[in-house]
C-alpha cells in the first residue's frame, strides 16, 4: 500500500462494534479517521474503533447536525471523507477518491452515488433511485447544520462527481428498522418543535397516507415488491408518529394549566 492519503474519516458510531471492525480496515488508505461515539454506546465500539488507530471521541448526541461538527473541529488533514458505519465504498470509488485529492483540482467538493439495501434487498425506487450525496469535502470550506436528523454538509466552492458507488446497508435487520423508526420520528418533532412548528388533526391524518401515496405510487416503490411496500409503510408510520406527538403537545400543556 502507497503513502496514506490527506484525508480524515469523519464517523459516528453507536453500538456499531460488529460494523466498524469489518469497515475501518477499508479506510486505511486515509492518514486520520475521527470516530465519535455516542455516550450511550454499551458495546466494543470504543475498543475497536481504537484497536484500529481511530482517534475516538465521545459525545452524548443532541443531533446529528452537531455530532458531526463536534467530528469535524477534530478532524485535521485538508480533505474530509464522510461515511457511516453502515456504508460502503466500492473498489471504483477509492481509485476516484485516491486520483481527486492529489491532482491539485480547484474543486471543494464531491458527490458520489448512492445505492440503499433493506434487509438485504436493493430498493431501486421509493424515491431514492437517482440518489447521490455530498461525502468528500475540503475541511476548511465545509461547515454542518444543526439538524438533529437528516443533516446536511454545506461547501463553499464548487464541486465534481465520483465514479464508483456508497452502498448503504441502514436497515439490516427487522431491530434496526425498529428502532430507528421510533429515534427518527421523535428526533422529528423535537427538531419541529424547536423551530416553533405544531401540528393539527389534519396533519395526523392526511400527512401519512400522502407520504405512502408518493413513495409508492409516485416514486415507484410498488415496483420494488414487498420490500418496497415495508419501506413506504414504515416511512409513513415515521410521518405519523412524528405528527402524532406533536399534535400531543396541546393536551399535555393543556394538562398542565389544569394542574
Amino acid at each position: 500500500m502507497g503513502e496514506a492519503l490527506p484525508i480524515s474519516v469523519l464517523l459516528l458510531a453507536r453500538d456499531e462494534a460488529a460494523r466498524l471492525d469489518a469497515l475501518l480496515p477499508t479506510l486505511a488508505f486515509a492518514r486520520e479517521i475521527v470516530v465519535v461515539v455516542d455516550a450511550a454506546t454499551r458495546d466494543e465500539t470504543r475498543e475497536i474503533a481504537a484497536r484500529h488507530g481511530a482517534l475516538v471521541l465521545e459525545r452524548a448526541l443532541d443531533g446529528f447536525g452537531p455530532q458531526r461538527a463536534f467530528a469535524l473541529a477534530h478532524c485535521t488533514q485538508p480533505w474530509v471523507l464522510w461515511i457511516d458505519s453502515d456504508e460502503r465504498l466500492d473498489s471504483a470509488v477509492g481509485r476516484e477518491i485516491a486520483a481527486r485529492v492529489t491532482s491539485g483540482q480547484e474543486a471543494t467538493w464531491f458527490d458520489l452515488a448512492r445505492v440503499t439495501y433493506f434487509l438485504g434487498v436493493r430498493i431501486r425506487f421509493c424515491g431514492w433511485q437517482g440518489e447521490r450525496v455530498v461525502r468528500l469535502f475540503r475541511r476548511d470550506r465545509a461547515r454542518f447544520d444543526d439538524a438533529r436528523v437528516h443533516e446536511r454538509v454545506t461547501v463553499e466552492g464548487s464541486g465534481g462527481r465520483l465514479g464508483g458507488t456508497l452502498e448503504h446497508h441502514s436497515y439490516a435487520t427487522w431491530a434496526e428498522c425498529r428502532d430507528k423508526l421510533f429515534r427518527y420520528a421523535e428526533a422529528g418533532a423535537e427538531s419541529a418543535r424547536r423551530a416553533g412548528r405544531r401540528a393539527s388533526l389534519l396533519d395526523v391524518v392526511a400527512r401519512p397516507p400522502l407520504r405512502f401515496l408518493r413513495m409508492y405510487v409516485l416514486q415507484l416503490g410498488v415496483l420494488d415488491g414487498g420490500a418496497g411496500l415495508m419501506v413506504c409503510l414504515l416511512a409513513s408510520t415515521q410521518v405519523f408518529l412524528k405528527y402524532a406527538g406533536l399534535w400531543a403537545d396541546r393536551f399535555t400543556k393543556a394538562a398542565g394549566r389544569g394542574r
